[in-house]
């Protein structure tokens, strides 16, 4: 079998929700109750402006994409004020590199590959193929603070650095805010 990618508009993604929380848990190490939550969120993006998804399924070339199982995903939107998570970036970050980054800003929310199909390139395929379908400027991300692949894959693809060492409010857990001119 190979790994596929698709991309899917909003209500096709909202019908993988579920597959999606099991990626994004495995990859994550994420409680049941945070992942139940996670679907929530995710629905709620996908109605976004500017929404931008790809899907990895592991199935056979000749059979449909999309009857093979899920292994990955990546989506993000345009963000805006009164979004959560750029409403608390935009603060973190100051006026300045608030206005330069997130004005135009494609907001990479969610990429994740299942921890069985990782170092196959999947998520350098799903990076790749989201940034191409955004006309935005810049693009951003959070992702955790720490020397992971993710964040290699991020920096070899454009990303730098923004903030490092934030924590989102209610959570223990620190991030860097990373970004990358289009």
């Amino acid at each position: 079998s190979s790994d596929l990618s698709t991309r899917l508009a909003g209500d096709r993604f909202r019908q993988l929700a579920g597959p999606a929380v099991s990626v994004y848990g495995a990859a994550m190490k994420r409680s049941p109750e945070v992942v139940v939550q996670r679907r929530e969120i995710i629905a709620e993006h996908t109605r976004y402006r500017g929404f931008c998804c790809t899907a990895a399924f592991d199935g056979d070339q000749d059979d449909d994409v999309e009857a093979g199982q899920l292994v990955g995903f990546g989506y993000g939107y345009l963000g805006a004020a009164g979004q959560w998570w750029h409403d608390t970036v935009a603060h973190a970050l100051g006026r300045e590199a608030a206005k330069r980054w997130l004005n135009d800003g494609f907001e990479l929310a969610e990429l994740h590959v299942h921890p069985d199909h990782h170092g196959r390139g999947i998520g350098r395929r799903l990076l790749t193929d989201i940034l191409v379908q955004t006309d935005a400027r810049h693009a951003v991300l959070s992702t955790p603070d720490i020397e992971s692949p993710a964040r290699q894959l991020y920096r070899s693809a454009g990303f730098a650095d923004l903030l490092c060492g934030f924590t989102f409010p209610g959570s223990s857990e620190v991030y860097a805010i990373m970004g990358s001119d289009l």
